[in-house]
């Protein structure tokens, strides 16, 4: 009865009923066990109950075929189905547990009984607060496709959490495999911060960045950003963050919202190099990305912090199929196997990348991308077939399988399972 007390007191929208009225609520409750990946609530069925998250974090994903979008991540002392059991709408997204944990469920019944008469304005509140969210969502969801409608450029973040581990030669080459592709429409946005070098090691020279554009005006912004920009012979193009240090300080959330919206409108791809460090900056460009790619070398150090790095990207929200891990072999003979990785990591490599000698070094001297001077390389090979897991999923003939795969669904009248 106290862990129920307390539950429902840190809930906004019980917090401040009578003790009286919590106590009959607390009776009511019950108690589920929830293990993680269970989905809780499906998108479209009606429902009549209101859970309270006693323990544990969850996601709240609603589907629009093509995409799958996430609207929110809620933990303990959050609520959620109460559109459900106050509007009486269908649900208007799926849950699913993200983390073992403990629910607290709350019917329309119990809900109702509890709250006649002088504690009707209390179930008015609730009421308001579900038709809050329910146009929030619906807002969210459709601002995270309108890129896809747009045809708006697809943000991958590639994170190397362990440095040393190859994830800015990576993002360099993905680049370079893209840009083949889609030659001038891909564009490598270089955030690894203190020093951000992609520039310098494919043969640039940078004479701006993203950095020293934090205070420009807006009606001047656009035009600026895309000046700094650098070409590449070979199609790919490179803005740099920052060009000395202490200038990193001033690429902040709100600098690089501000500049992704205006790529997006620019490019077909955007890859970003994230570095090693989950920084405020790191963290808002996670919400931007459609795609995340963890890079790590197959060492003992370099796995645990990928295991830590996945871990968080969990809680954060990433789906399942949004992930890729890229398993990149720095030396001729590796200190952990791939299927080591695998089991500790509790997930499959998606792309595995054989030792290349000394190319990369090499490559990095000479100012070359070996993706596209050198196909044949290991580095190379690993990033084309990259290039191509990405393009499957989100590049334009994989959004037209994926839009003709949900219009044979619907009609055939089907129902396809959410992510």
């Amino acid at each position: 009865m106290v862990s129920r007390l307390s539950a429902l007191e840190s809930a906004p929208v019980f917090f401040g009923l009578p003790d009286a009225t919590l106590r009959t609520l607390a009776r009511r409750l019950r108690r589920i066990k929830v293990s993680a990946g269970d989905m809780i609530v499906f998108q479209g069925e009606p429902g009549d109950t209101i859970f309270i998250i006693e323990r544990g974090r969850f996601r709240i994903v609603i589907e629009k075929p093509p995409s799958i979008v996430t609207v929110a991540l809620l933990s303990e002392g959050d609520f959620f189905g109460e559109g459900a059991a106050v509007l009486n709408r269908s649900q208007q997204a799926s849950v699913y547990a993200q983390t073992d944990g403990y629910l607290l469920a709350l019917d329309k019944q119990a809900l109702h009984s509890t709250m006649a008469g002088r504690e009707h304005p209390a179930l008015e509140e609730l009421r308001q607060v579900a038709d809050r969210r329910f146009r929030a969502f619906a807002d969210t969801s459709v601002q995270a496709t309108w890129g896809l409608l747009l045809q708006e450029a697809t943000v991958v973040g590639v994170y190397s959490p362990k440095g040393g581990s190859g994830g800015t030669c990576i993002s360099l080459n993905l680049v370079g495999a893209l840009a083949r592709r889609y030659p001038g429409e891909v564009l490598l946005l270089d955030l690894d911060f203190p020093y951000s070098h992609s520039a310098l090691l494919a043969g640039l020279v940078p004479t701006s960045c993203l950095a020293r554009m934090s205070s420009l005006p807006q009606e001047s912004f656009e035009e600026v950003l895309l000046s700094a920009i650098l070409y590449h012979p070979g199609g790919p193009m490179i803005l740099p963050g920052a060009l000395r240090p202490e200038e990193a300080d001033e690429v902040t959330p709100e600098l690089i919202t501000r500049a992704i919206s205006v790529l997006r409108k620019s490019f077909t791809y955007i890859v970003v190099d994230l570095g090693v460090t989950i920084t405020d900056a790191t963290l808002a460009l996670f919400d931007l990305t459609q795609h995340v790619v963890v890079v790590a070398a197959p060492e003992l150090s370099s796995v645990k912090s990928a295991a830590d790095a996945m871990d968080i990207l969990g809680q954060l929200g990433t789906p399942h199929d949004r992930l890729s891990l890229v398993l990149n072999n720095r030396s001729f003979k590796p200190a952990v196997t791939r299927s080591a990785v695998e089991r500790t990591l509790k997930r499959e490599v998606d792309i595995e990348i054989e030792f290349d000698g000394a190319r990369p070094e090499q490559a990095a001297v000479d100012g070359a991308i070996l993706s596209i001077t050198n196909p044949r390389s290991e580095i190379a090979k690993g990033c084309e077939a990259l290039a191509a897991l990405l393009d499957s999923k989100h590049g334009r003939q994989g959004l037209k399988l994926s839009a003709a795969s949900a219009e044979s669904q619907s009609t055939a009248g089907g129902v396809g399972e959410a992510d």
